[in-house]
């Protein structure tokens, strides 16, 4: 699911003149809810914003409390993908959310080489090939890079192996890996940042080997690059902290308050 369906889940926000001063979470049974002012936060469809995590409610609530004069949903991609997950507005199930995940692991950012230029050819080697060379050892699968127009061939214990492990996390850990997924067209990066093995930073620049490459070559385009860089890695940075926050059990005392 793109992000530009969460943008548009979330539409009835967006641009809404602030109408809230101050921002905090509150305990509901096992859950957390957001409060703006004294009235509970809803999703689109009407639902009550409830979360498991406190961690998670923290976050939400840090977003809405950086908003200024205009709530910019755009800005808010925690916020985005909790609305998406508690809205469903697909009706997906969790094997929908691993089977579009798998997708992408065919058409991956680092599987997916280009011979015609030496010198890009030698960059995505030097860069891309220990990575792949990581994932492979980690996950117990064999997975090479290709060149071929049809893309890499994924062998058909590689993707039973990740779909078992991607099969072992509940559906809201599982959107926000997909989120990820999405952000930077690679799975192989995607749980390589969720492992911590890169940094986000690490992983953007690795998702985007073949645009700074082109920059190099040819030049830059004022701001545009750098805007699209900065989009990519804010969403990616709320996915991956998105599935770190909905995998763990942790806990943090006190509320958040503006």
């Amino acid at each position: 699911m793109p992000f530009r369906l969460v943008r548009r889940i979330c539409a009835p926000y967006n641009h809404t003149r602030l109408f809230y001063k101050k921002v905090s979470t509150v305990r509901s049974n096992k859950d957390f809810e957001i409060i703006l002012d004294n009235r509970k936060l809803k999703t689109p469809a009407g639902s009550i914003f409830r979360v498991s995590s406190e961690p998670l409610a923290l976050a939400v609530a840090n977003e809405w409390d950086a908003q200024e004069e205009k709530i910019l949903v755009s800005s808010m991609h925690i916020t985005s993908l909790v609305n998406t997950i508690l809205d469903n507005p697909n009706k997906l199930l969790k094997q929908d959310i691993i089977s579009h995940i798998l997708t992408y692991l065919e058409n991956d950012t680092l599987l997916c080489r280009e011979e015609g230029n030496i010198e890009w050819s030698s960059e995505q080697t030097k860069k891309w090939d220990p990575l792949v060379e990581w994932f492979n050892k980690r996950y117990g699968v064999t997975v090479k890079p290709s060149s071929a127009i049809t893309g890499p061939n994924l062998p058909i214990h590689a993707r039973q192996t990740l779909q078992k492990y991607l099969h072992s996390h509940d559906f809201w850990t599982l959107n926000g890996l997909m989120f990820a997924v999405e952000s930077v067209k690679s799975l192989i990066l995607a749980l390589a940042c969720v492992d911590r093995y890169l940094s986000v930073e690490e992983g953007v620049h690795l998702a985007t080997l073949e645009t700074e490459f082109q920059t190099r070559q040819w030049g830059r385009v004022e701001w545009a690059h750098d805007i699209d860089n900065f989009n990519i890695q804010a969403r990616f940075a709320a996915s991956i902290l998105f599935v770190h926050l909905t995998s763990s059990s942790s806990s943090i005392e006190g509320k958040y308050r503006k």
